[in-house]
């Protein structure tokens, strides 16, 4: 057996010494195409997006989605389509301030910081779950009544002009779409113009099989995924040809809708004139980009202490995450 083995090598050896220039030449042709398909990673990798401009602060902290662990990283990238130019328009971000009892300060502190920031917001935004509209064990829900008065207390320690909203699942707790239009002056989805862009916000909060409002009367599962209507597609496809210049606000992640795949399939036909998507909800700071189009996922004003800033500058999009604290 050992006899064999010693002969075994014996003759690889003779055949590596026999065939060595083309052994050679197969190694030298392996090593060339592995360096291009590192080469062609590295290089689709920064300009697939062609979008974003991460500038990313010391210790972020990220929660995962399935569990109540924070994820600190410590990372700061700035992409080589960074504009030093003044951009044409910026805009303040907050989401999930799930403002009760002392939480309610961090939207006052985060009004304090718009007024502060070096370029002015043209307006801020909060992307839902303003107020965290349960009781303060957080089970169950708050009265209608009291729904009514932590939001109006809540927009008034925002305090920034304009100001817009987006509605969340928390705000259905209690409140119906009626209240929420009359606390806000907005309908739950609507959309504005700002220096020659498009503003659209959207809301996910409807049944999937009647396509009804979700209302605190009406609970049942399915709110907090988030579903979009067929009148609120036909009216999104509406404003999206009005417009090359969009950027989208909603409180579900659009990649997690119950009819995700159909909104994606309209939103790829007009990808080129989508600047860029923003949700809440997830609780995390992350930008991506998926079938051709960009998305922002915003961190938590309460689970975080961040928010987000998004300069825009000819059709790109740059996102801050920011530390309240």
């Amino acid at each position: 057996m050992r006899k064999k083995i010693f002969e075994e090598i014996k003759n690889f050896k003779n055949f590596f010494l026999k065939n060595r220039k083309k052994t050679e030449r197969t190694v030298l042709i392996l090593l060339i195409a592995i360096a291009i398909a590192i080469f062609s990673f590295i290089f689709f990798g920064k300009n697939i997006s062609n979008f974003v401009v991460e500038k990313i602060c010391r210790n972020i902290a990220t929660q995962n989605e399935n569990e109540n662990v924070n994820n600190i990283e410590d990372e700061e990238f700035v992409s080589e389509n960074y504009y030093k130019e003044k951009p044409d328009l910026v805009i303040g971000v907050m989401a999930d301030s799930q403002a009760i009892d002392n939480r309610f300060k961090l939207i006052g502190d985060f009004a304090k910081k718009m007024q502060e920031h070096e370029t002015r917001p043209d307006f801020v935004i909060e992307v839902g779950d303003f107020i965290e509209n349960r009781t303060k064990e957080g089970n169950g829900r708050q009265t209608r009544e009291d729904g009514l008065a932590d939001f109006k207390k809540a927009n008034a320690l925002l305090a920034y002009q304009p100001r817009y909203h987006v509605i969340g699942n928390h705000e259905m707790l209690s409140l119906n779409k009626k209240d929420y239009k009359d606390l806000t002056g907005f309908d739950s989805y609507y959309s504005f113009v700002v220096k020659g862009y498009q503003v659209i916000v959207l809301d996910a909060l409807y049944w999937q099989g009647s396509e009804g409002d979700v209302d605190p009367e009406k609970q049942k599962p399915g709110a907090y995924t988030g579903y979009i209507p067929s009148k609120e597609k036909i009216w999104l496809e509406e404003r999206l040809r009005e417009s090359d210049r969009n950027i989208i606000f909603i409180h579900h992640p659009i990649y997690n809708l119950t009819n995700s795949v159909e909104i994606e399939k309209l939103l790829k036909k007009y990808q080129d004139d989508v600047i860029l998507i923003s949700n809440g909800h997830k609780n995390r700071a992350r930008t991506f980009t998926f079938a051709g189009t960009h998305y922002a996922d915003i961190p938590s004003l309460y689970h975080q202490k961040q928010y987000m800033i998004i300069s825009v500058k000819n059709k790109i999009a740059e996102v801050e995450f920011l530390n309240l604290y």
